[in-house]
């Protein structure tokens, strides 16, 4: 009996579902014969569906890439990257000595891992090659559950001692590009900075380290620091030294949180026996994007841009519904027809939600081209940078799901206030094809729409108007130095296994030659190039200050500078002396610091004599022999920090950036560079090559491209609120022919139409625009994050933005009343 009732249920759902299936299938087709009758209506709904739907695709890929995407390996949802806080501030990176404690002591993982993104100079068949690549723990790869798919990873028993096991895994694109997929190449030999390593494997292709964007090209123990990066070696005994990166694969059943709170307990033990670890604590976040600067900007980046494509669909929206509802007006007859011969009024919905619908996944497919266009011209405008920058921004499973759920609650959403409004009609009057007087009256709903199309339009102006304005005063206040007529280039001796002595006779002799070079006003060199992503920071005590730990130090963006640095770069030195090339003892210590270091620590006194240290008030103390004029260290947009040089003669870097000020035109001298390097070591690879204008197009490209975007989707959407509203009035003078005929027929002039008109349509601009300026003030506070040199309420902005949008609302507005002041009262009263 219980299978009969079983079989007789599944009859039932079968008939009825088979039912409302071809109930489905006829709405389809004759929605698709209906809206191919209109093919103007049908292909402006669709274009203007798809610019929305396509924008918010595009910008989606973004997110999707940077925040969504998973990374390729086993159970990626355990996997967390765990990130060192200092007062609640990202540090970024442990010390080797640090990481091994907290991998030895801590319950809450698996196992922990390290790595560190390094260049190395990778030497075959005689060509010399800078590549970016890991130091990576031997346990890396065994926690990420990665396999080869040639050969083997290296395992935790290789990466035991130091120096040890010199072996390495390439990635499946250096294998490919540089190795040209040799299928022997497992077992052969390279050089990595002038040692020989065997390659023992081969990357997975879909695997690219643990950094979303950046694509390393070769792996070696962490053990191998010292031949990989000689220089930098003591990651591995100073627990002082930072660099290295951490993720963790989370044991069964502990969450995210549950980690970070048994870290941090564990991280106060510690503090009581290290004072350095003293205001520390932990970050632990789904791993993928290790490099904190990246992920910030990143997300503030995207932030704004899908808050922007967002207010750009929203208005897409509003005039679907505008154009559905003046097109259900037009079908007022058919649908009276319809529900006079027994149509329900929900049949009548769902038909015209199919349709609305139907038009929406039509614009979906436009818009899914329109993103692959935008993120194409996105990855052919991408400036050049010298780590392997990875920006795969390829659709995926996310992204078609999205643009589908996007697509079908655009169609539902909006289609069904215009569909609710449409079959609630007067039969009588609609079956007599009667508009009526005062039909403008009855379209609160679409007065509505006009205002909420103002409202936002206006919104979105003010957004990218501020934003185009952040770029102006960018540019305007420039980077701090000067970017025409220079060049700039970098080395890395440690790479190469220079001690220190023949480091500096290295810089001696290089900087001599190039200095005498015809063309050349002067060169120098700094350990941290501003603008390279590549800060280094310290902890500074100044002479005075309170102290009682270690928290109580200054931590701020240092670097070491070669004498006339500052002439070189065209940085003005406020007061003071540069560095000589006689400080270059033990006991010459000198520093130079910025202005806002000096009014931070020194307001309204000569800083020129003034003392600090590095590490504490035990430390030596270095004195300040300058002030140089502030600038941009980290990103164009930071607000003025501090910044501390020391002089490279006696601050020995390993890793330098040549800065050259040339009379010529400056790509003209990289050459005759090179070949000066060349003759002092044909073997040392240089890299980062390029004139300084170039160097801050790379910095300035967010922003470039926020303001391009922004400025093009409020173009847009200035485009769609004039024509939204040009439309409803159009349509609203058009309703109301016979009305205006009467008018004109009583007396009223042509000038009295156009008022009258105009006023209705002007009353629901200033609406519009009251809301919007509202709105405005409210939400773009959110913005100030990724505003420089403007304030999120700027007056210039939001007046000038203001005023445009009413212009063409008004333009938008007497093109209709203008046709409706010429209408023969004669043939009006004729008109049906």
């Amino acid at each position: 009996m219980g299978k009969t009732f079983a079989l007789l249920r599944l009859t039932l759902w079968m008939n009825l579902f088979g039912k409302t299936m071809q109930t489905l299938i006829q709405d389809l087709r004759y929605g698709a014969r209906t809206l191919l009758k209109k093919p103007g209506f049908t292909l402006i709904a669709i274009i203007t569906l798809g610019l929305g739907i396509g924008a918010n695709t595009a910008i989606f890929s973004l997110v999707n890439m940077v925040m969504l995407r998973p990374l390729p390996v086993s159970q990626p949802d355990r996997i967390v990257e765990v990130t060192p806080l200092f007062k609640g501030q990202s540090i970024g990176a442990f010390s080797y000595p640090t990481y091994k404690d907290f991998r030895d002591k801590n319950e809450v993982f698996d196992g922990l891992a390290a790595y560190i993104p390094i260049p190395m100079s990778l030497s075959r068949n005689g060509v010399n090659e800078r590549v970016w690549g890991y130091l990576a723990s031997g346990n890396y790869f065994d926690l990420l559950g990665v396999r080869a798919i040639k050969g083997r990873m290296f395992t935790q028993e290789e990466d035991l001692v130091p120096g040890a096991n010199h072996i390495a895994v390439v990635s499946y694109g250096c294998w490919q590009r540089r190795f040209g997929a040799d299928p022997n190449l497992v077992g052969k030999t390279i050089k990595l900075n002038g040692h020989d390593f065997t390659i023992v494997g081969v990357a997975p292709e879909e695997f690219r380290g643990t950094v979303v964007v950046f694509d390393p090209e070769i792996y070696t123990p962490m053990m191998m620091a010292k031949q990989i990066a000689p220089g930098d070696s003591k990651w591995l005994e100073n627990r002082g030294a930072g660099g290295i990166l951490a993720f963790g694969r989370l044991k069964q059943g502990v969450t995210a949180t549950q980690a970070r709170e048994s870290l941090n307990l564990l991280m106060a033990e510690f503090a009581r026996e290290y004072q350095d670890f003293e205001g520390m604590a932990f970050s632990v976040t789904p791993a993928g994007l290790a490099i904190p600067l990246i992920r910030f900007g990143a997300m503030g980046f995207a932030g704004v841009l899908m808050a922007t494509v967002a207010l750009v669909l929203l208005i897409a929206c509003v005039n679907l519904a505008n154009l559905l509802l003046a097109r259900a007006a037009q079908r007022r007859k058919e649908i009276a027809i319809r529900l006079s011969l027994g149509a329900g009024r929900a049949r009548v919905v769902r038909q015209l939600l199919t349709e609305s619908v139907a038009l929406s996944l039509a614009g979906g497919a436009v818009g899914w081209l329109i993103a692959l266009w935008l993120l194409e011209l996105v990855e052919a405008f991408m400036p050049s940078i010298d780590f392997n920058l990875l920006i795969d921004l390829r659709p995926d499973w996310r992204v078609v799901i999205f643009t589908l759920a996007v697509s079908f609650i655009t169609g539902a959403l909006f289609g069904l206030a215009p569909a609710l409004q449409t079959s609630k009609v007067d039969l009588i009057l609609a079956l007599k094809d009667d508009a009526g007087l005062g039909g403008y009256r009855r379209s609160r709903f679409r007065n509505g729409l006009v205002v909420a199309q103002v409202a936002l339009s206006l919104l979105l102006l003010i957004g990218a108007g501020l934003i185009v304005r952040s770029l102006q005063q960018t540019l305007m206040v420039g980077p701090g130095f000067e970017v025409e007529n220079r060049i700039t280039m970098s080395v890395d001796l440690g790479m190469q296994g220079y001690d220190e002595p023949r480091g500096r006779e290295f810089y001696k002799q290089l900087f001599s030659r190039v200095e005498s070079l015809p063309g050349v006003r002067a060169a120098s060199y700094i350990s941290a190039l501003p603008l390279n992503l590549d800060m280094s920071a310290i902890g500074i005590y100044v002479e005075g200050q309170q102290y009682t730990r270690a928290s109580d130090l200054h931590v701020m963006p240092s670097g070491s500078a070669w004498p006339r640095y500052f002439e070189t770069m065209g940085i003005p030195l406020l007061e003071g002396r540069d560095f000589t090339m006689l400080e270059d003892k033990e006991e010459s210590r000198v520093v130079i610091v910025n202005e806002t270091f000096a009014r931070r620590f020194w307001p309204g006194q000569n800083p020129i004599g003034k003392h600090l240290s590095k590490g504490g008030p035990d430390k030596p103390r270095f004195e300040v022999v300058g002030v140089a004029k502030d600038g941009k260290y980290g990103t164009l947009g930071e607000a003025p920090q501090s910044f501390v040089y020391f002089p490279m003669a006696r601050e020995y870097a390993s890793e330098v950036a040549l800065v050259v000020n040339t009379s010529v035109e400056p790509q003209s001298m990289i050459k005759t560079i090179r070949r000066e390097v060349e003759r002092l070591d044909s073997s040392l690879p240089l890299y980062d090559v390029k004139t300084m204008r170039e160097h801050t197009r790379f910095l300035l490209f967010p922003l470039q491209a926020g303001a391009w975007v922004a400025g093009g989707f409020a173009l847009l959407a200035l485009l769609l609120a004039g024509l939204g509203i040009y439309g409803v009035m159009a349509y609203t003078v058009s309703q109301r022919t016979r009305e205006i005929g009467v008018r004109m027929a009583l007396g009223a002039s042509g000038g009295d139409v156009l008022r009258l008109v105009v006023r209705q349509g002007t009353w629901l601009a200033l609406v519009g625009l009251a809301i919007g300026l509202v709105g405005s003030l409210a939400l773009t506070r959110l913005m100030s994050s990724v505003l420089y040199g403007v304030s999120a309420t700027d007056v210039v902005t939001f007046a000038g933005v203001t005023l445009l949008l009413g212009s063409v609302v008004l333009i938008a507005c007497y093109l209709p009343a203008r046709r409706a002041a010429k209408v023969d009262p004669m043939i009006a009263l004729r008109c049906e």
